[in-house]
C-alpha cells in the first residue's frame, strides 16, 4: 500500500502541486505505533527464534515447519483473530507471529504453548495426526468475513477468507469512518492493489500523499511504510487484494 512531494487529486483538480497535503487534512502516526515497532525488532528473536533455553518445536516434534506456520495461520483465521490481536493475546510480538505464518522462523515451544492457549488449542492436538483442515468454501457470506481490526478502532478491515490454504491472494473489504485512518504506518512484504468505491481516501506513502477520489485506484509496493486517511466527512469504502495472504 515515489520520490515526488505531491498531492494528486484526480477529480476536483487537475493542477499538480508541490509538497504534501496540510497536515491538518492528515491523521500522522502516533509515536507510539514507532515505539512498537521498535519493540518489535528488538524482542523478535526473543520471542521465536531457537535458543539454548528454549527449544524449538522442530527439535521436538520433527513436524515440517511450513506444517507449524499453515496451521496457525489456520485456527488463527478461524477464531477471527488478526495477527496483531493473537501476538497482544499471547504475549509475543507482531512480527513474530507474522514470521511464524509465513515460516520464517520456527517457534519456541514456550512461544508455541502461548499462542494456542489463545487459539483455544494445545500441542498434544496440535501435532496429533488427525488434525484436518477445513474445507475450502466458494461462497464467502458476510457473517464469515474476518475482521482485522479491533472493535474500538474507526476503520474496518474485513478479509474474505474462504479456508483455502493454497491461495496466494488477500482481498479485503475496507470502511473508513469520517476523519479516520488506519493507527500506524503499515509495511509487509508483497504488493496491494485497491480501488475506492465511495468517498475519498490520502494515501501517504513514506513522505509522499496523494489524493484518491471516487473511481480511482491505486498500486502500492507494500514494503514501504504507507497511511491511508479519510479526510472527509463521509464514509470512505475501499475494496483491496494483497499479497501476501496473512495480514
Amino acid at each position: 500500500m515515489p520520490a515526488k512531494n505531491t498531492v494528486h487529486n484526480s477529480a476536483e483538480n487537475d493542477i499538480e502541486k508541490d509538497g504534501l497535503a496540510p497536515e491538518n487534512e492528515m491523521a500522522s502516526p502516533e509515536d507510539e505505533a514507532e515505539e512498537d515497532e521498535a519493540d518489535d525488532v528488538n524482542s523478535d528473536k526473543e520471542d521465536t527464534l531457537e535458543s539454548d533455553e528454549a527449544p524449538s518445536v522442530l527439535e521436538m516434534d520433527g513436524q515440517p515447519e511450513e506444517d507449524i506456520g499453515k496451521k496457525i495461520n489456520q485456527l488463527r483465521l478461524a477464531k477471527g483473530y488478526s495477527q496483531r490481536k493473537l501476538a497482544r493475546m499471547a504475549g509475543v510480538t507482531n512480527t513474530s507471529i507474522s514470521a511464524i505464518e509465513r515460516n520464517k522462523v520456527s517457534p519456541a515451544v514456550n512461544t508455541l504453548k502461548a499462542i494456542l492457549l489463545v487459539l483455544g488449542s494445545d500441542l498434544t492436538t496440535f501435532f496429533s495426526d488427525e488434525w484436518k483442515e477445513p474445507k475450502a468454501r466458494v461462497v464467502v457470506t458476510p457473517k464469515d468475513l474476518i475482521e482485522l481490526s479491533e472493535p474500538s478502532s474507526r476503520v474496518s478491515l474485513k478479509q474474505v477468507y474462504n479456508c483455502s490454504t493454497t491461495k496466494n491472494l488477500g482481498f479485503l473489504i475496507e470502511t473508513y469512518q469520517p476523519n479516520s485512518s488506519t493507527e500506524e504506518k503499515i509495511a509487509h512484504e508483497g504488493e496491494e492493489i485497491g480501488t475506492v468505491i465511495e468517498g475519498k481516501v490520502l494515501i501517504r506513502i513514506e513522505e509522499t500523499t496523494y489524493l484518491l477520489n471516487e473511481g480511482d485506484s491505486y498500486v502500492i509496493d507494500t514494503i514501504k511504510p504507507h497511511t491511508f486517511i479519510n479526510p472527509t466527512d463521509g464514509i470512505t469504502r475501499i475494496v483491496s487484494a494483497h499479497t501476501p495472504t496473512t495480514y
